[in-house]
This record gives structure tokens, C-alpha cells and sequence, in this order.
């Protein structure tokens, strides 16, 4: 189930659509048309079955009223004469003229039945006494057995089996001592006739237009049958298990490869089973063509309908691909996009108010941005308000001079870059400066950290004055060499080194603070890229925002570092030469 929940939730909507409409419009047609076609067949089989197991029963009638008449024959000869021989008990006590007298009564009986032949009597023992033919076999214990259990009743039997040329049916009967006190048993009455005499109720039968009728025994071998050549075969013991455990029944089998629709019917009289084969291609002839011509008809909707669903997929889905296209835009930055949605009222609802928000959108960057600008703008405008340039000025230029009047011209020359910092930091000249100035500065500030650390740091400069004009940003670079170090060379234990490079390269402008510090390990490093960081300070980060927000996305800075090496923090400026070198202004 979760498969499947999985394998829907990869599709797109396209496929989803086209997927279910498909399934929806063919499945149900399929299904009908197929339980449609079942459930007629079944009907059909049902009601054929019923005929052919009727028409079997009226023939198994017929077949028993002929046998009847025979038992009713035989009856005859268990006459008083008959009686009185039988009870000699055995076939040796029978003198001659007795037996001259029972072959009298079956002559005569012969003759009231000329279609019966091998008229026998036996003892209760089953030895042979007398009858027309004078080399019958003694009686098997088998046929003892049957005819007994039959009480009287006729045992009906058929050499089928055996193979021999003409196939005869046997009748067996127990004969009764009907002279004595008690029926007890004197003998055996067997007589045979021919085969044709149960054929005749079944030649005329017609199933279908090659169907056939045949008559198993309790053996379940063919004694009778239409087709004169199934006469002694057995059938398969599946179809034989259903057949001879059951009165009467329908179903469908097999013999030697060919399909049967097979109904049944028991004879009461002689347990016989008269079975009707159908082809099973004959019982519904007309019905897989009605199935055929069916399938073609729904065929041509379900294309009608694949194709409808095709077009109201495509209405549906272009209109949400379309508007994913311009939400991917919008997620790039594009805030200009507009899409006109053409379809239903749902879709143009959904085109009116994406338009509205991406318009609401753009309205409300370009917001932020400008108050963003005018708070950074306030911020540097209160922040130099606050400073009295005048009098501090005439405050460091009073102490320079003390200080060059006492012989202090080293302290003297700290107080003038001091004064040159802070002169370049409130100078109301704006953000964007010249390379020059922001390399002078902070050669002020690093006579300052020079004078602090002594011979434990010291600094190298690697400039390509070709860029002295090329256009840069205000106090970008003191904040790295800040960083630099009170991060990196005070806490490694060995003199400090920190190089300062300008030069050309992709047609860019980069600057370059390396230091031999103690470096960034790669956790700390890897953590500072994933959050997009260039180390731990703000000052770090808002120089990298001041540097894209005025020269765009794609400038900027990036840190490498290696632990126990060093530090190297490139900047990536526009290469933008100015041949106006701007001056630091100062109102006073």
C-alpha cells in the first residue's frame, strides 16, 4: 500500500489525471462486460444442463421400462416345477430327467422371449445346472455377492470390459424358495441380450450438433453409446469421481484434449449412468461473438473517452504547469512576472490573485529596501552628529604640538593618524571611495597597531597602484586587519606577519588580508560557510553586506583558512577605475 501511496506521489499531475480518467472510464466497462459475458454463460450452462439432465432422465425411463419387461419375463420361469428341481440344494442331486424338465421350462421360456439368450440356473451356490447353453461357467463370488445383496432384485451387468466381439447384457437374479415356510435362497437365474437393446434408448438423442450420449456401469466403463467405438473405454478418474459418487449432475471436463460440457442422469433400476457430452464450444455459440462485438463497441468509447479525458487532463494540469513556471520564476527574484490563465473560472481566479501577490510582493521589497536605506542613513547621520568635528580637531592638533614642543614626535605622529582615521570616518563624502583612500587609511591604523605591538607584528603591502582609482568602499578593510590581529597573530605564539594585496584578475578588482595566525579549524570553517558567514564579528558580516548591496550579488567575500597556517580573507570588487580621486571633506 505504502508502494503504491509512493509510486502516486512521484506522478505528476498530468500522469495522475491521465491515470485515474483511464482507470475510471475502462475498468468499470471491462469488468461489466466481462461479468456480463460470466454471468450469461453461467445461465446458459445452467438452463442446458437442466434440459440435458431431463431429456437423460426421460431416457433412462425408457431404458428401464425394456428391462423390466425382461425381469418380468424371467419371472415366468421361476415357476412351482422350477422351485421343486432348486430344492435338490445341489446340482449334483438333479437326475437326468430333472434336468430334462428345467431345460423344458427355459425352451419354453425362450420362446416367450426370443431376444434373450444363455438363459442359465445355478445353485445357491453358484454352480452351473442347466440352461440353453451347455458350457456355461460357474458363477464368480462376485456376482454371488451382487445378486444377493439385490435380494431378488436383478443384478444388471455388461461384458464391455472383456472385449469380446458381440456386447451383451447380463441379468442376474437370487431365486427364492417360495414353496417353503421361509424365502430362503435355492439358486440363480442369469440370462444375457444384446447391447442394441439399451442403445435403441439413446440413438435417437441429439446434443447439440456433435454431442453424443454413452452409458457407464458402476465401473464406470462405456457399455452403450452413440459413437460404437467408446464401447468398452473408461473414462478419466476425475471425471469418473464426479460422475459415479453422484445421482445426477453437470460440469465440465476433459477427455483425450477435447473440452466437454458433461450432464448426467443415474438409472434407478440399474444404477447405470447415462452421460451427455457437449462440446463445450457448442453450448454458447453465439455468445463470444456477442462478446467480441461488445468489447469492439466499448473499445471505441473507451478510446472516445481516453481522449476526452486527455483534454480536460491537458486543461487542468497546463494551467497549474504554467503557474509553477512563473512561481519558479518568482523564487529566482523574478517579482515582474504576470500570467494570464486562459480555461475555467477556478483558473482565472487562481491567474488574478498570483498576479496580485507577486505585484504585492515586489511593492513590498522595494519597501524594505528603502526603509533599510533611510535607517542606515539615519544611523550614520546620528552618529555623526554627535561628533564636534571643530573642536576635536583643535583638541588632537593642541596635543600634537605639545607633544612636538616636549620632543614626543613618534607619539606626536600617532595623534596625526588618529586624526586621519577619524577625519576619514565622519568626512561626509558618502560610502564609495577610491582604493587610495582606503589604503591610507588604514596605513594610519597600522602605524597605530605598530606602535602597540612593537616588532611582534609586522605588515606587508604587495599594491598594484594601477587600481590607486579604482572604486571601493569605505572602512572595508580595517575591520580585517582588525580581525586578523586580535584573532589570529596575538594568540599564536610567534611573530605575526599580515600581508596586504591589490591586484587584477577576472577582470576584477580583489583585495587580500592574509596572516600567519593560528588559523580556523574545518568544523568552525565549514559552519561559517553553511551559515554564509566570514567569521565571528558583525563588523565582518556587514562589511560583506555593504559590498553586495552596493556593487550587487555578485561581489563580495570569502574566508579560507587552515589551522596552525594562517587566515585569507579576498574581497571581489568591480574593477571601476576613476580618474577623480576623491577627498575627504570635513565641515568645520
Amino acid at each position: 500500500m505504502n508502494g503504491i501511496r509512493r509510486f502516486y506521489g512521484q506522478l505528476g499531475i498530468t500522469h495522475l489525471l491521465m491515470i485515474s480518467f483511464i482507470f475510471i472510464s475502462t475498468v468499470p466497462v471491462i469488468s461489466t462486460s466481462l461479468a456480463t459475458y460470466m454471468k450469461s454463460k453461467e445461465i446458459i450452462h445452467s438452463n442446458t444442463s437442466q434440459y440435458i439432465i431431463q431429456t437423460l432422465k426421460q431416457t433412462n425411463g425408457e431404458m428401464e421400462l425394456k428391462l423390466e419387461q425382461f425381469n418380468n419375463d424371467a419371472s415366468f420361469l421361476i415357476n412351482p416345477t422350477v422351485q421343486q428341481l432348486l430344492n435338490k440344494q445341489t446340482a449334483e442331486n438333479i437326475s437326468y430327467e430333472d434336468k430334462k424338465a428345467l431345460s423344458k421350462e427355459v425352451a419354453r421360456y425362450n420362446v416367450l422371449s426370443p431376444k434373450m439368450s444363455d438363459v442359465l440356473v445355478y445353485s445357491n451356490t453358484g454352480h452351473f445346472i442347466i440352461g440353453l447353453s451347455q458350457n456355461a461357467p460357474e458363477m464368480s463370488d462376485g456376482l454371488i455377492r451382487q445378486a444377493t445383496n439385490l435380494n431378488g432384485r436383478v443384478y444388471w451387468s455388461s461384458n464391455a470390459s472383456t472385449g469380446e466381439r458381440n456386447t451383451l447384457i447380463q441379468g442376474t437374479r437370487l431365486i427364492k424358495n417360495m414353496l417353503g415356510p421361509a424365502l430362503t435362497a435355492i439358486g440363480f437365474l442369469t440370462f444375457h441380450m444384446p447391447e442394441e437393446i439399451v442403445y435403441d434408448s439413446i440413438k435417437d438423442l441429439r446434443l447439440g450438433q456433435t454431442g453424443q450420449a454413452i452409458i457407464l456401469d458402476d465401473r464406470g466403463v462405456v457399455i452403450s453409446g452413440q459413437d460404437r467405438q467408446w464401447i468398452g473405454r473408461q473414462l478419466g478418474d476425475g471425471i469418473l469421481n464426479q460422475v459415479l459418487h453422484t445421482r445426477e449432475g453437470a460440469f465440465v471436463g476433459a477427455i483425450e484434449g477435447q473440452t466437454y460440457f458433461m450432464a448426467f442422469h443415474t438409472s434407478a433400476l440399474t444404477g447405470w449412468k447415462t452421460v451427455g457430452l457437449v462440446p463445450i464450444e457448442e453450448m454458447t455459440p453465439g455468445l463470444p461473438n456477442v462478446f467480441k462485438s461488445s468489447i469492439a463497441y466499448q473499445s471505441i468509447w473507451i478510446l472516445v473517452g481516453i481522449a476526452l479525458s486527455l483534454l480536460i487532463t491537458r486543461s487542468v494540469a497546463n494551467p497549474i504547469k504554467k503557474l509553477i513556471r512563473a512561481m519558479r520564476g518568482v523564487e529566482n527574484g523574478d517579482f515582474d512576472v504576470q500570467i494570464d490563465l486562459a480555461g475555467n473560472k477556478e483558473t482565472m481566479i487562481l491567474s488574478r490573485h498570483f498576479n496580485k501577490m507577486t505585484y504585492r510582493l515586489k511593492e513590498l521589497i522595494v519597501r524594505v529596501y528603502e526603509e533599510e536605506l533611510k535607517e542606515k542613513s539615519a544611523q550614520l547621520r546620528a552618529l555623526q552628529a554627535q561628533i564636534n568635528p571643530h573642536f576635536l580637531y583643535n583638541t588632537l592638533d593642541t596635543i600634537y604640538w605639545k607633544l612636538y614642543l616636549h620632543g614626543e614626535e613618534k607619539i606626536g605622529d600617532l595623534i596625526v593618524s588618529m586624526s586621519n582615521m577619524l577625519r576619514y570616518s565622519i568626512s561626509k563624502s558618502g560610502p564609495v571611495v577610491t582604493l587610495k583612500d582606503e589604503l591610507d587609511n588604514l596605513q594610519n591604523y597600522i602605524l597605530i597597531q605598530t606602535a602597540r605591538y612593537g616588532d611582534r607584528i609586522s605588515f606587508e603591502f604587495d599594491i598594484d597602484h594601477s587600481l590607486n582609482g579604482n572604486r571601493a568602499l569605505k572602512l572595508i578593510l580595517q575591520p580585517a586587519v582588525e580581525n586578523a590581529i586580535i584573532h589570529g597573530v596575538e594568540n599564536s605564539g610567534r611573530p605575526g606577519l599580515i600581508r596586504i594585496r591589490a591586484y587584477r584578475a577576472d577582470r576584477e578588482c580583489r583585495l587580500e588580508i592574509i596572516d600567519n595566525g593560528v588559523g580556523i579549524d574545518k568544523d568552525k570553517l565549514a559552519e561559517y560557510r553553511e551559515r554564509g558567514q566570514i567569521g565571528e564579528g558583525l563588523g565582518m558580516q556587514n562589511v560583506e553586506e555593504r559590498i553586495r548591496l552596493t556593487f550587487g550579488d555578485t561581489y563580495g567575500m570569502t574566508i579560507e583558512s587552515e589551522q596552525g597556517v594562517g587566515t585569507s580573507i579576498l574581497y571581489r570588487l568591480p574593477l571601476q577605475i576613476t580618474d577623480e580621486v576623491r577627498r575627504d571633506r570635513v565641515d568645520v
